[in-house]
């Protein structure tokens, strides 16, 4: 035979080779994509942004006539209308249904000195007090945070869930803490991640 052996011994030869070869491109595939996981993860960048905001306007939607046409033409049974909730607390709302747009300054201390942007809230009351608002933050700088979640009324502060932004904070999660400050003021803490 001429070439050194057998077709058999040169088509193994070959196929051991290209096996060798496939096995050596897994493993490198492999390495890169555990680097890039690797990599990835550590690119993670947490950050703390801190400002404080004073309430300058509200807007409130009262549904009341609603209420009130759904106790008149209500289509339920008198024994469906006893698992109607009931709200509790103070009889002068916000009730169920109502909704409140809240406008804030932001500054950047707690001096109240230097203007660091505004923002928005919308919520969206339902039983006791309770809602579940949407908050818009333009900063200064032109960009602008996202962040959403179910808020007390009753109590002194909350936290909401950073969903998004723009700008310089395109693509960041993270979690919005409010809390009192002095002179009539919130303390609101973004922490992000990137």
């Amino acid at each position: 035979m001429v070439g050194g052996g057998s077709p058999i011994r040169r088509l193994l030869s070959i196929a051991t080779g290209t096996v060798r070869r496939a096995a050596f491109l897994v493993a490198v595939l492999g390495l890169v994509f555990a680097s890039v996981l690797v990599t990835g993860g550590g690119a993670t960048s947490n950050r703390v942004l801190t400002v404080y905001s004073v309430a300058t306007g509200l807007q409130y939607i009262n549904t009341a006539d609603d209420r009130a046409r759904g106790h008149v033409n209500n289509p339920l049974d008198s024994t469906a209308n006893k698992l109607a909730p009931k709200s509790s607390g103070s009889g002068n709302g916000p009730f169920a249904g109502d909704v409140a747009v809240y406008a804030l300054n932001l500054y950047s201390n707690p001096t109240l000195k230097r203007r660091a942007g505004s923002a928005v809230y919308t919520c969206y009351f339902n039983y006791d007090r309770h809602a579940l608002c949407q908050a818009y933050y333009k900063l200064a700088a032109g960009s602008t945070l996202v962040a959403s979640g179910p808020i007390d009324f009753n109590a002194n502060g909350f936290t909401i869930v950073v969903t998004g932004g723009t700008k310089n904070y395109l693509g960041v999660r993270g979690e919005v803490k409010a809390a009192a400050a002095p002179r009539n003021a919130q303390r609101i803490d973004f922490e992000l991640i990137r």
